[in-house]
């Protein structure tokens, strides 16, 4: 079923890419294998043909690789201060999930990957006009910390300990047919566990959604 929606949505015809073929005790859950040797995602605002078999209402989204390859689809679902993503993987199973719980203060989004497998939160700690949040595990121990940089553009993203920036989220520029309104992307060390990089696209879900 077709969504119907006032936006104007452009379908993208980016080849998927290939699941990496990785030790069978390399990935817990299957469907994360694509993100397992990967260091940037970008989201774009933009429809696909497999989100009409998929059927799910809201704002859809395409998630690529560094190269252009399509990685996850995504569909957003919102309503005040709250929001729903599921993503999806190219054969329409859901992977992962996100949700901005409704509240009244400050932002959080809960990650799981898979659906009913919660792997880690994160947290909004603004304070005046320093935008920052902070992300943690399953068991809710900080791993991470993600800083405006520059204004309302870029985020970076820090260890917790340390003060060395090891990712960012920012606005991303158009490049070839990967337009849209809402375009913007992560990027994290590739060797960073699968569930942290599962949680930091939530993050960049979270912080997207809201400033970009």
């Amino acid at each position: 079923m077709k969504v119907q929606s006032s936006r104007v949505e452009v379908k993208t015809s980016r080849p998927w890419m290939e699941c990496p073929q990785l030790p069978d005790d390399s990935v817990a859950t299957p469907g994360l294998a694509f993100i397992y040797n990967l260091d940037e995602l970008i989201v774009t605002e933009q429809r696909d043909v497999l989100h009409d078999i998929i059927g799910n209402k809201g704002i859809a989204y395409t998630i690529f690789n560094s190269t252009g390859q399509k990685v996850f689809l995504a569909v957003l679902n919102k309503k005040i201060r709250y929001f729903n993503i599921k993503i999806f993987n190219n054969y329409g199973n859901e992977v992962i999930n996100v949700q901005r719980p409704f509240t009244w203060w400050r932002a959080k989004a809960l990650v799981w990957a898979p659906p009913g497998h919660f792997v880690g939160s994160v947290h909004e700690q603004s304070k005046c006009l320093l935008n920052k949040y902070t992300v943690r595990n399953q068991e809710g121990t900080k791993l991470l910390k993600i800083c405006s940089e520059g204004g309302r553009y870029e985020y970076k993203v820090y260890l917790v300990s340390t003060r060395y920036a090891i990712g960012v989220v920012r606005e991303q520029c158009p490049s070839g047919d990967i337009l849209n309104t809402k375009n913007f992307g992560i990027s994290f060390p590739a060797e960073m566990n699968v569930y942290d990089k599962a949680v930091l696209l939530g993050a960049c879900f979270l912080i997207g959604f809201y400033k970009y």
